[in-house]
């Protein structure tokens, strides 16, 4: 598999106006719903540093880089840098139970919005993330399937050039093989999941990807965390 450009692949989910590049570095932001790969830089270079935590600061999000896994990070974790996340990159598997799910037009963008962010535990992204994914899907390199479990919509998945971006599965189905089936529907695309959640989301690991968040309790200036973020428990990418 062909390393991925995980910066472009998550543009679309994130706002124009406050993401960009500093110092060869891009970063994505998005203040309306702290998604997890949609509020990062993606790559660390000193000389970009300052620069990127102040327009982190400037919207009262955490600074915070992803880096591949083993990538030398001793200068993020000297500066009060801590992993809150680890990505996985990994190649989907066929399921028999892929007929679970269908495709859906963008104008289902609002139930796609309410089974990922149930899927989250963050009904409150609901609506500005619903625009975000009405618009993703219009472009005609996305697409956004949905599984059925006794007729009612429990999980989803978006795709972006050919790649699973954000899958969840609603809290009281887990376990059920819905993410799997999602997984079954996309396959033989690649995509991307949270460590943690290689029972609900299966496929195999292509590569690994930290992301460091800035901790309050060590460095004092910088903005506290968004709290919408919980990777004890995780249930959708």
């Amino acid at each position: 598999m062909a390393p991925l450009n995980l910066h472009e692949l998550y543009r679309p989910l994130a706002s124009g106006a406050h993401s960009g590049e500093v110092a060869g570095i891009p970063y994505l932001l998005q203040p309306n719903f702290p998604l997890l790969l949609a509020n990062t830089a993606f790559g660390y270079a000193e000389a970009a540093r300052k620069e990127l935590e102040a327009r982190f600061c400037a919207i009262g999000a955490p600074p915070a880089f992803t880096v591949q896994e083993g990538q030398d990070a001793s200068a993020l974790l000297a500066l009060g840098y801590r992993p809150s996340a680890i990505f996985e990159v990994c190649q989907s598997k066929p399921s028999p139970r892929a007929y679970w799910t269908e495709q859906v037009p963008w104008s289902e963008a609002w139930s796609i919005s309410r089974i990922l962010t149930e899927a989250y535990r963050t009904p409150e992204w609901r609506f500005p993330f619903s625009h975000a994914v009405g618009k993703l899907l219009q472009n005609p390199h996305s697409q956004a399937f949905v599984a059925y479990l006794y007729g009612e919509a429990v999980g989803a998945i978006l795709t972006h050039q050919e790649v699973g971006l954000l899958a969840g599965v609603v809290p009281g189905r887990l376990g059920n093989g819905v993410g799997a089936a999602l997984i079954g529907r996309i396959h033989p695309r690649p995509f991307i999941r949270l460590a943690g959640t290689e029972a609900e989301f299966p496929g195999q690991v292509q590569s690994r990807l930290v992301r460091y968040a800035y901790q309050q309790t060590n460095l004092s200036p910088l903005p506290s965390p968004l709290a919408a973020e919980d990777i004890d428990t995780p249930s959708a990418v």
